[in-house]
């Protein structure tokens, strides 16, 4: 049965997808979905496309004529109504996370608010991986340099400890 999905195969990983790889739920995202109820990690590109996607929220954001930015056409609407339906921030600053936090660009030719990414573009929602794997660049730890402690360190650090609990002492006498 080619059109059957395979449940087993897919539970065959106790882990969610990965955003380093291409992601397979794209091809049965409902079966998949509601076979790991609640452990699909939805990342914030792949909502964003969803809602710029969505045919009834055009008239507050959808894409533009060419599909390589998309327009704001209401933000108090979308801050207010679309953004809590996709279990996003209602905050004004989702703007502002668009710009520091994944590298949305403000189209300035346009005379809406219009923002475009070199990895969100209509009919291609598998590129939107790539914007996940740059915040996560991006956001990497820093790995700190950590020298080994000088020699003799834990016997100062003894008689620091030891000087600190007399002074204690002398305080609790006095």
């Amino acid at each position: 049965m080619a059109g059957k999905i395979n449940l087993r195969e897919l539970s065959s990983s106790s882990s969610p997808p990965k955003a380093g790889r291409v992601k397979e739920y794209y091809r049965y995202p409902a079966a998949l979905e509601a076979f790991n109820k609640g452990r699909v990690r939805r990342y914030f590109a792949d909502v964003l496309y969803e809602m710029v996607n969505d045919p009834s929220t055009d008239s507050i954001v959808s894409w533009s004529q060419d599909g390589k930015s998309f327009i704001f056409w209401d933000q108090d609407k979308f801050c207010n109504d679309v953004l809590p339906k996709y279990g996003l921030s209602t905050s004004p600053t989702f703007i502002g996370r668009l710009h520091k936090i994944y590298s949305f660009r403000k189209v300035e030719e346009s005379e809406h608010c219009e923002y475009a990414n070199d990895y969100f573009v209509r009919g291609k929602p598998e590129l939107t991986v790539e914007i996940e794997k740059q915040f996560k660049e991006r956001c990497a730890p820093v790995k700190l340099d950590i020298k080994p402690p000088e020699p003799g360190y834990k016997e100062k650090m003894e008689r620091m400890r030891a000087l600190m609990l007399a002074q204690k002492a002398a305080r609790r006498l006095s």
